[in-house]
C-alpha cells in the first residue's frame, strides 16, 4: 500500500484538482492522509471528501501547525509500506503516476524514488529541466549533493518521490517544524542516512506555478527559519555520527539562503542600497562564518564540476569571510537585474529548494 500524505491547512483553490488526481489513481492500494485543523473550513472541505471515499483519513492538527508538523503526524498515522507527500494545490501528472513510481522502485529495490515534474502555470504547461541522474551516478560525492540539491535541485523536494516507509522510520526521519524548505531538510536527512536512490526519467508529477498558490508570500524571518532547518540537519548528522562527511549540504544551504534571502527583497522592493544591510547579516553570523570556513578550508567548492558554479561559490564563501557586503550587494543587484539567475534557472533548473517562483 501507497500512503498518500496532503498537508491540508489554508487550502487554495485547487485542492478539489488534487484530490480527484489522487483518487484516480489506477494503482488502486492506497490511503490518502488529510491533516488539517479540525475546527477549521478546511477540515470541513476534508470530511466532505472523506464521505465520498473510505480510503479517505483525516488526522487532525492544532490551528497553527506548520507544513513541517503536519507531515510528520500523516506519516506518524501512515500505514503503507511506501509514503508519497503531495502538495493540496498540485496534482499527479495521470492517473498512472503512482503506477509508474511503485513499479520503478520495487523492481530496484531501493530506499526512495526520485523522478521527474513539469510546472503548470493557469492552463499552460511548462518543461522542467529534467534531473539527468542515471544509475551510474557516484551519489556519495560533493558534486552529485550539489546537483542534487542546488544546481539541478530535484532532491530538494518530496514530491514527485516515493520513499520507502521502513527506511523512514529505521533512521528517524521527521520533517523539521517548519513552514518552507521543510521538504529539503528532511531529504538532506533522507540522503544523510545513505538511502538507496533509484532514479527515473519520467514525468509523474506537476508543480503549480503563481501567485495563487500559499508560498507566494513574503519571508519576515527568511534568514531564521533557513539557519534553524540547517541547525536542524547538522543536528540530525550528529546523532547519525556523520556529521562531518556532510557537511556541505548545510554550508552550501546558508550560501544559497544569503543569495536568494537578497532576491527576495529585491522582489519585493528594497532599495539596492539597503541590499548591504541584509547581507551583513550573514557575514557577521557565527554559524554562517563557520560554514564559509568549512567551505574554504576543506576547498569543497573545487569539488564542483560546473566551472562557473565552482568559481561562483567559491569566491562568494571567500567574500563573506571577508565581510564584503557592498561587492556582494552589488553582484548580487547586477544578476538579478539582468535576470541571470532566472536564465540559468531557465536553462539548468537552478532553485536550491529555496525558491520555485518563490514556492517554499
Amino acid at each position: 500500500m501507497i500512503s498518500i500524505i496532503i498537508s491540508a491547512i489554508r487550502l487554495g483553490n485547487f485542492f478539489d484538482e488534487c484530490m480527484e488526481s489522487c483518487l484516480r489513481q489506477t494503482y488502486g492500494d492506497t490511503e490518502i492522509i488529510l491533516v488539517t485543523d479540525d475546527g477549521s473550513e478546511d477540515f470541513l472541505r476534508c470530511k466532505e471528501k472523506a464521505k465520498t471515499d473510505g480510503r479517505i483519513h483525516i488526522v487532525s492538527c492544532d490551528a497553527d501547525s506548520s507544513i513541517g508538523t503536519s507531515r510528520n503526524l500523516g506519516l506518524a498515522e501512515a500505514k503503507g509500506e511506501y509514503v508519497c507527500f503531495v502538495d493540496a494545490d498540485d496534482m499527479f501528472y495521470d492517473e498512472t503516476s503512482l503506477e509508474r513510481m511503485i513499479r520503478s522502485l520495487t523492481v530496484e529495490n531501493g530506499d526512495v524514488l526520485l523522478t521527474n515534474y513539469i510546472r503548470k502555470k493557469g492552463d499552460e504547461m511548462i518543461p522542467v529541466v529534467p534531473h539527468g541522474f542515471t544509475e551510474a551516478e557516484n551519489t556519495d560525492s560533493v558534486d552529485f549533493r550539489f546537483r542534487a540539491f542546488n544546481s539541478v535541485g530535484h532532491f530538494s523536494y518530496v514530491w514527485a518521490k516515493l520513499y520507502r516507509r521502513e527506511f523512514l522510520e529505521e533512521n528517524a526521519i521527521r520533517f523539521p517544524d517548519s513552514n518552507f524548505g521543510e521538504d529539503k531538510i528532511f531529504n538532506f536527512c533522507v540522503y544523510g542516512a545513505r538511502c538507496d536512490l533509484v532514479f527515473s526519467d519520467q514525468i509523474t508529477y506537476v508543480f503549480r506555478m503563481g501567485d495563487e498558490t500559499i508560498t507566494t508570500q513574503y519571508k519576515d524571518d527568511f534568514k531564521e527559519n533557513w539557519e534553524k532547518n540547517a541547525i536542524f540537519f547538522d543536528r540530525y548528522m550528529e546523532s547519525r555520527g556523520r556529521k562531518e562527511k556532510y557537511e556541505d549540504l548545510s554550508a552550501f544551504l546558508m550560501m544559497f539562503t544569503l543569495i536568494f534571502h537578497v532576491r527576495q527583497e529585491y522582489r519585493f522592493g528594497l532599495k539596492a542600497k539597503d541590499f548591504a544591510k541584509v547581507v551583513e547579516r550573514y557575514t557577521t553570523d557565527d554559524y554562517v562564518r563557520s560554514k564559509m570556513e568549512y567551505l574554504v578550508s576543506e576547498k569543497i567548492c573545487g569539488m564542483i564540476e560546473d566551472i562557473s558554479f565552482r568559481t561562483g561559490t567559491d569566491n562568494l564563501s571567500k567574500w563573506i569571510l571577508r565581510k564584503r557586503n557592498e561587492g556582494i550587494s552589488w553582484w548580487l543587484e547586477r544578476m538579478f537585474d539582468l535576470s541571470i539567475d532566472r536564465k540559468h534557472s531557465d536553462t539548468r533548473g537552478l532553485d536550491m529548494g529555496i525558491t520555485a517562483e518563490m514556492k517554499i
